[in-house]
């Protein structure tokens, strides 16, 4: 039987949240919540993240009495910055219920000029806040967990993305996909 959800999504720039509807959908709450779903961030324009929060609403309905499925998905965006594969050694510093605080030195394994992907055994969870620091230059940045995925043995894959627009943070200029609209053409 479909069911009706209320996804919230956040800003990767923790800017602004979003509130999707997602009708008539056979997928259970546990798919919802780990699933990447697109939406329009007043600010920032296409988004693509992992819901903070879903909750399931309204009536179930069947699938019967609606026979045109309805789906919220927006054709895929492109990515607001290129992925690298790239090592980075990196202090993940946080706090969470279970354990206090927690302090762990991973390597990233992915990059891009908005966050990085890592492997931690400390529990984190999606929408939580850690600060990270970059090993070789000491700079540190404050990020919003948006993935948590188990991997074999107590690691988790989490993904991290930077409250702060900081291209060079990981030791790399990246070219960011997605420019500020020109004011005025420059001729020269």
């Amino acid at each position: 039987m479909a069911k009706n959800y209320a996804v919230t999504l956040k800003c990767p720039r923790g800017d602004s949240d979003d509130l999707l509807i997602l009708r008539n959908r056979e997928e259970t709450l546990e798919q919802i919540l780990n699933a990447t779903w697109h939406f329009e961030c007043p600010v920032h324009g296409a988004q693509r993240e992992i819901p903070v929060g879903v909750r399931e609403i309204g009536t179930p309905i069947s699938s019967e009495a609606q026979p045109k499925r309805v789906t919220a998905r927006m054709p895929k965006a492109s990515r607001r910055s290129k992925r690298v594969s790239l090592r980075v050694s990196v202090v993940v510093y946080g706090q969470n219920r279970s354990v206090g605080t927690f302090r762990e030195e991973p390597s990233t394994n992915l990059v891009s000029a908005y966050g990085g992907l890592v492997a931690l055994t400390a529990r984190v969870a999606v929408g939580e806040t850690v600060l990270v620091v970059n090993k070789a230059t000491q700079e540190e940045q404050e990020c919003r967990v948006t993935y948590v995925h188990s991997l074999e043995g107590p690691k988790k894959k989490v993904g991290l993305a930077l409250l702060r627009t900081s291209p060079n943070f990981w030791g790399l200029n990246f070219p960011l996909s997605i420019s500020p609209k020109p004011i005025g053409s420059i001729h020269g």
